[in-house]
């Protein structure tokens, strides 16, 4: 009996994307992971979006739910604090970073940090909650709600002095601790909308 292979969500989308995955199979699948209507629609509406395509292997559980959600507990922490230095030693060296506002991903550890620089400095009062969480192998899929006033420049939307608040979901794979790919999917046109620049 063969056994049945799991593919990560980036992998997912990247199927969808390529018509390899029919739409309603794709919301399916999410749905049956456990990710709630709100971050099937934030990462389907980023699907929807045109982006680059990456390779991406499968699931592995080489380390438990528990371990996994303690690692994402830290990053988040470690963001939230400002600490660049350990959100930094978060990432594997050769990292990937895929987000819904950007065409290409960002790879290594001076990028994302670079990006990770541009988020951070774009939102003032900025408050992340997480609304849902589930772990699958080494896979960590966090939904969340972004809020907080713009007040940096982000691709396209120069600082507005706007109050934003958007959903989306963040798909974060790890290898031996380190993050190897996060994907964020949200819909960027609806942050362009709050914004004031569509």
């Amino acid at each position: 009996m063969q056994e049945e292979q799991e593919f990560t969500i980036p992998q997912m989308v990247d199927d969808m994307r390529s018509g390899k995955m029919p739409r309603r199979n794709f919301i399916k699948a999410l749905t049956s992971m456990g990710i709630s209507a709100a971050g099937v629609g934030a990462i389907v509406a980023a699907a929807a979006a045109s982006s680059v395509k990456t390779s991406i292997g499968q699931i592995h559980a080489h380390e438990s739910a528990a371990h996994h959600t303690h690692l994402h507990n830290q990053h988040l922490s470690h963001q939230g604090s400002g600490n660049i230095g350990a959100l930094k030693d978060d990432y594997h060296d050769d990292a990937l970073v895929e987000d819904s506002m950007y065409s290409e991903p960002f790879v290594g550890k001076q990028a994302i940090m670079g990006r990770k620089n541009v988020i951070m400095t774009a939102a003032s009062d900025a408050k992340i909650t997480v609304t849902n969480r589930v772990v699958h192998g080494n896979q960590v899929t966090a939904e969340w709600v972004a809020e907080g006033v713009h007040t940096g420049h982000l691709p396209g939307l120069p600082a507005s002095g706007q109050r934003f608040s958007i959903r989306g979901v963040t798909v974060v794979i790890r290898h031996n601790g380190k993050i190897v790919r996060e994907s964020l999917y949200y819909d960027v046109n609806e942050l362009h909308r709050q914004l004031g620049s569509k």
